[in-house]
């Protein structure tokens, strides 16, 4: 069996079982290289560069030899600093909700937060619930945040949504789509607030890319 594949559309949806009517869970991206665990009939059991799992429909992918070679896995980028992690996010503002969505076609919460860290040069896990656990995180009073720290909500106990603290009281991230607000101010959002995480080793500690 080939042992992987790349991507040969802008975005590809996966998704968490091998129809389109299950649910889309998460998205490739253009010249990705997924690694291949499973064939069924013209699905692809795949694993992306953050160990995420899902299936993905063969329309989206080659397996030829000369798109694999010019193929990614890991972006090695310099970690940057975070006004630049700032600075991408807010370019994205506007762009619409979409589950599963890591794309500027349309993100989810964690997709959007997976994304801007990316383009820094850091990545985190896929989905907030992961992200929270991440150990290079570090749990702060919500009085000592900074400009690029997370904030975690949960909703039944269960960590549902993910934020940017943008700085001035106000975070960057996708509910319904791409926008910069004032935390305090969407109630309902912030009777939800569990858990503010600090990013700093993310950004001080090269091992950490």
């Amino acid at each position: 069996m080939v042992k992987n594949c790349v991507v040969k559309t802008l975005v590809a949806n996966l998704y968490a079982k091998p129809t389109f009517k299950s649910e889309l869970v998460t998205q490739a991206l253009f010249n990705e290289r997924l690694e291949i665990l499973n064939i069924q009939n013209n699905w692809l059991k795949v694993k992306q560069w953050d160990d995420y799992i899902s299936w993905i429909h063969k329309f989206y992918i080659s397996t030829e030899a000369d798109d694999l070679s010019s193929s990614w896995y890991h972006i090695n980028k310099e970690i940057k600093n975070v006004n630049d992690l700032i600075t991408y996010a807010n370019s994205f503002v506007g762009t619409p909700y979409l589950w599963g969505g890591k794309s500027s076609l349309g993100f989810d919460c964690s997709g959007f937060v997976q994304t801007v860290f990316k383009m820094c040069g850091i990545s985190l896990p896929r989905d907030a619930s992961l992200q929270y656990k991440l150990k290079e995180l570090t749990k702060i009073d919500y009085d000592k945040i900074k400009k690029g720290d997370l904030i975690f909500f949960v909703d039944e106990s269960i960590i549902d949504h993910v934020a940017i603290y943008f700085g001035g009281g106000k975070i960057i991230h996708s509910s319904g789509n791409v926008k910069v607000e004032n935390l305090k101010n969407n109630k309902d959002l912030y009777k939800k607030l569990y858990s503010v995480m600090s990013t700093e080793r993310l950004f001080n500690e090269p091992k950490f890319k």
